[in-house]
């Protein structure tokens, strides 16, 4: 009896297993939604109803029962929070961790893609909209029968066949992880044109060649959309950085994992190599890492990401791209791995989620990894996370070090603190544990200290100079070199710094140290210096010269006389920057050199009142006083303008109304000129008149003697 009662409920079971039907859902993250996609048979009936927190999914299949067992893998927000379905048959519920919406759409008659992103949900549509007018029946009897069409043979391997079958093998590569569902939404697609091949002779116009490739290219890019190619996110947990190691010393979990690394007949077990190569990794011994890595023997994505942290621990460069590429927008430790690894901030980077993982590193790698991270935000612009990361290794730290007081130093320089930066850079000068950081702050230091046009200290010239020797077989030795000479330029030593740039190799560094001694040498250095070095430039230094630099040994070499050799450095055809500035150089120039013409030529298109003053210079040295005196009058410069009126010989033009001398000079000379009053027809007035103007003409001459006397 006990059998018969196992056996029907074994067919009971099998029978009703066997009516019901599962649907499998795909899961995927994307920028402002989350995509769930369901596979359902062909012609299926679906429904999804909204509610408060969530939504529902109903599905007109028979027990149907949802696979949810590998939906929350790949999502990495709280946008869907939970998927639930009382029992088969029944609809499946989804709950929402944020105020979101759901919108669904079929997709190729087997997939119900839904996707959830942040929104509210609309109200209903009014229900009281009028109904459509009816329109009589027209009668058409009378119109002629339509022509029949013509019926084509259907090809067993249309277009339509390859889109089922190119949707199957996408539905298999999803199925093994190879692919990610990325469906574009419901709207009208561009379909590429089909470029046609050309025609061979001998064919009709309308025939056209192509092939079964061409329209399976065609299918491609019309039906399906591009996928975006992003990493998948994994959780902390399943990076398991925390656990690497454990409480105990560490000099005794390293000797139990390199007793139990060889077994039997010396051989190695792989998984204690791998294990003993994430302890090195854990405690900063990057290429310890490595060494064991390599001796396991092991290939997949854990050695991988093994590696790559050996990599970021020993601040080494990546032999290929690291596996933390693209996962700074990751809520996970991932993201805090992948900053440090591409030594950048991404646009989507979450800083949040790398400061968080970053504060649960140990004490041993926040104090090594703290300082690069710190660099990394200030670059991003990130300066209260960088001042946070600081914050947390500072509480570590029992002394401040080196790497720390840069670190400090790049945050006040990204605030515009000088005076925190020059003191933490000094503090990274004088430790005595320094080694690279103190030649590197030392540049940074001379480098502000050329912003400010400040000046060096006789120590730091010393240190500059020592640098300069000891790291010159080095990467930073010319960077090391260039510091030297700005040091001696600061210090107005313009004959050493000049003899060391002739020593300087060929590189990119030599023309950027000139460039700066040239400048510091127009602002600082005595005229004979100066002319010394500046007048021994060679074209190929001239040219190789900045604007700002051209502009200031253009303004010494004018106010020292030298216009032909002033006028060369302002005129450099292939410059486009500070042209007026430069115009008005070229003009000063000009004068000097007895050339008034070209200084107006030069200054045709420029307004201001400094090109005027020189245009009137100009004008003067070319005695063309009138056009001098008209700007000057337009200036408001009536005193002057009136003298170069009576220069000129035209007083009527002055301003004989003002104060001043040559007011009067061009009042008095204009009445010289006018003529005489004559009275023809009374002969003895107009003797008397004569007497008269006679007497006004000697007093007027006698004034104007004693007024140019005067002058």
């Amino acid at each position: 009896m006990t059998r018969l009662a196992a056996s029907i409920f074994a067919l009971i079971a099998s029978a009703t297993l066997a009516s019901s039907q599962e649907v499998t859902i795909r899961s995927g993250e994307h920028d402002g939604y989350t995509r769930l996609v369901f596979t359902v048979p062909p012609n299926t009936d679906w429904v999804v109803k909204h509610r408060k927190g969530g939504a529902r999914l109903m599905v007109d299949l028979d027990n149907v029962t949802y696979k949810t067992g590998g939906v929350f893998s790949r999502l990495t927000t709280n946008r869907l929070a939970s998927l639930s379905q009382k029992q088969p048959g029944d609809g499946l519920e989804l709950d929402f961790g944020c105020e979101c919406v759901a919108s669904a759409f079929l997709y190729r008659d087997s997939m119900i893609v839904l996707d959830i992103a942040p929104g509210a949900i609309l109200p209903p549509l009014l229900t009281n909209i009028p109904p459509p007018r009816s329109v009589p029946e027209r009668d058409l009897s009378s119109r002629p029968n339509p022509p029949e069409a013509i019926e084509l043979p259907s090809l067993p391997l249309g277009g339509q066949s390859f889109k089922d079958q190119l949707s199957t093998r996408l539905l298999q590569g999803a199925d093994r992880d190879v692919l990610d569902l990325n469906l574009a939404t419901i709207g009208p697609r561009r379909r590429p044109e089909l470029q046609a091949l050309p025609l061979t002779g001998g064919l009709n116009s309308n025939v056209e060649l192509s092939t079964a490739l061409d329209e399976l290219n065609a299918l491609l890019g019309s039906e399906f959309p591009q996928i975006e190619a992003k990493p998948a996110c994994f959780t902390s947990v399943e990076l398991g950085f925390e656990t690497w190691a454990d409480d105990r010393p560490f000099q005794d979990q390293v000797a139990q994992l390199r007793v139990e690394l060889f077994q039997e007949f010396d051989r190695l077990d792989a998984d204690r190599a791998l294990a003993l190569s994430k302890l090195y990794a854990y405690y900063g011994f990057g290429a310890e890492s490595l060494q064991m890595l390599g001796l396991s023997g092991l290939q997949s994505d854990e050695t991988q990401q093994v590696a790559a942290i050996a990599n970021i621990v020993d601040d080494q460069p990546f032999p290929q791209r690291s596996p933390f590429h693209g996962l700074q927008r990751c809520d996970s430790d991932a993201a805090l791995w992948a900053a440090l690894a591409e030594r950048k901030l991404t646009a989507d980077a979450r800083v949040e989620a790398i400061e968080q993982s970053f504060v649960r590193l140990p004490d041993h790698l926040r104090r090594s990894l703290g300082p690069r991270l710190s660099s990394i935000l200030v670059d991003a612009e990130q300066l209260e996370a960088a001042r946070r990361v600081l914050r947390s290794v500072e509480r570590v730290e029992p002394e401040t070090t080196p790497s720390l007081s840069n670190a400090k130093a790049e945050v006040a320089y990204a605030e515009g603190d000088g005076p925190s930066e020059e003191s933490h850079l000094s503090e990274v000068i004088k430790a005595p544990e320094a080694s690279t950081e103190a030649p590197l702050a030392l540049a940074r230091l001379v480098e502000k200290r050329w912003n400010d046009r400040g000046a060096v200290s006789l120590q730091e010239l010393d240190l500059a100079a020592a640098y300069a020797i000891e790291y010159r077989q080095t990467e930073i030795g010319p960077m090391m070199a260039r510091t030297h000479v700005v040091a001696l330029g600061l210090m107005q030593e313009f004959e050493q710094a000049f003899e060391l740039i002739d020593t300087l190799p060929d590189s990119a560094e030599e023309p950027v140290v000139l460039d700066r001694h040239l400048q510091l040498l127009a602002e600082r250095a005595d005229d004979l210096t100066f002319l010394r070095q500046s007048l021994s430039l060679s074209q190929p230094q001239k040219d190789a010269a900045s604007t700002d630099t051209a502009i200031a040994l253009s303004k010494r070499l004018t106010k020292l006389g030298f216009g032909t050799q002033a006028a060369a450095l302002a005129n450099r055809g292939e410059d486009r920057a500070r042209r007026a500035e430069r115009a008005l150089l070229r003009a000063q120039a000009a004068l000097q050199v007895g050339r008034p013409y070209q200084a107006v030529l030069e200054l045709a298109d420029d307004p201001s009142d400094a090109a005027n003053a020189l245009r009137i210079e100009a004008m003067i040295a070319s005695r063309d006083f009138a056009n001098a005196a008209a700007l000057l009058q337009e200036a408001g410069d009536v005193q002057a303008a009136n003298r170069y009126y009576w220069l000129a010989n035209l007083p009527g033009r002055a301003d004989v109304d003002s104060n001043g001398k040559f007011a009067e000079l061009n009042a008095t000379t204009q009445a010289l000129a006018d003529a005489p009053e004559r009275i023809e027809d009374k002969p003895l007035a107009n003797a008397v008149n004569l007497l008269d103007e006679s007497a006004q003409t000697r007093a007027r001459i006698a004034a104007l003697l004693e007024i140019v006397e005067t002058e």
